[in-house]
């Protein structure tokens, strides 16, 4: 089959939304109440996912990362765009398998597609979704809203995305491995926490120690991170694997700062910021050395 027919029938059966006109034209019509948002991001095979990785795990994490920026900003996710550069050396069936994942995650986290492209490649797998989100509050919570003495707060754990890559990569263990695959995002309520009671939130995709300096930077402050209180994946004494796994990304959970006077029901404080500059990490009471590596960043 051609492009044309692989959209009819497996693309265009997930596409409901009214302004989408069933795809029979190049735009489609946004439903927007209220203060909106939009974020996009891009899962590269090699860089993102692994080239072994099931396929339909692959359309899954694509939505989940894009769900999480959403709910980080205070928004509940709305209508996508998708975009697919799709191997030639790839089968039809695997495609089929790629938008059951879609699919799946779409009905889950209450995303409507609207559109979209398809492309056949001789590079890797990559994968596009642009996503909109209608903002609970007048408006998004930035990273740039924090303050002195506001605690800092995350959502879930922090780690399961290293031990799960590392899962993958073995094969030792698939259920850590669909840790990595498939990430736990916070709840879908946490955008009305976020919305409530957050003075700034982002999303720690990168790693928690950088993302949280992207946050006191973007507010103009210092940070303390208590490596004690910080929810693990894999709880221990030891040093090197706490920091371990606060740098090594892909977790998707929801970092806010909030007067110190809050108490926030399902997050776990872990640190607060400060009016001098730069990031400070506590281990029982005593202060640590930050790694010359703080998370994920891409190579210019």
């Amino acid at each position: 089959m051609n492009e044309s027919d692989w959209i009819r029938q497996y693309i265009a059966p997930l596409v409901t939304a009214p302004g989408a006109s069933g795809l029979r034209d190049d735009v489609a019509l946004l439903s927007i109440d209220g203060p909106t948002v939009a974020t996009m991001d891009t899962l590269v095979e090699g860089v993102h996912f692994l080239r072994a990785d099931p396929v339909d795990t692959v359309g899954q994490k694509l939505i989940r990362v894009n769900v999480s920026d959403i709910l980080a900003k205070g928004a509940r996710p709305s209508e996508a765009l998708l975009s697919i550069a799709w191997p030639k050396n790839r089968s039809e069936s695997e495609f089929s398998a790629l938008l059951s994942g879609v699919a799946r995650d779409l009905r889950e986290l209450g995303v409507s597609l609207i559109g979209g492209d398809l492309v056949r490649t001789d590079g890797p797998l990559t994968v596009t979704l642009s996503l909109t989100g209608t903002c609970i509050g007048d408006g998004p919570v930035r990273r740039a809203g924090g303050a002195p003495e506001h605690a800092l707060w995350i959502s879930g754990e922090i780690g399961w995305g290293a031990l799960g890559l590392e899962a993958a990569q073995s094969g030792v263990d698939p259920d850590i491995a669909d840790r990595y695959h498939v990430p736990r995002i916070a709840r879908m309520d946490a955008a009305d926490i976020v919305a409530r009671l957050a003075s700034a939130s982002v999303d720690v995709s990168d790693g928690l120690l950088i993302d949280a300096s992207r946050l006191a930077a973007a507010s103009e402050c210092g940070v303390v991170i208590d490596l004690e209180a910080v929810p693990l994946a894999a709880p221990s004494p030891d040093l090197a694997s706490i920091l371990a796994q606060c740098t090594a990304g892909d977790d998707y959970q929801i970092l806010m700062s909030a007067p110190p006077e809050t108490r926030i029901d399902g997050f776990s404080k872990i640190g607060f910021l400060t009016e001098s500059g730069g990031l400070q990490l506590r281990h029982r009471g005593q202060p640590v050395n930050a790694p010359s590596i703080l998370g994920f960043e891409h190579k210019a």
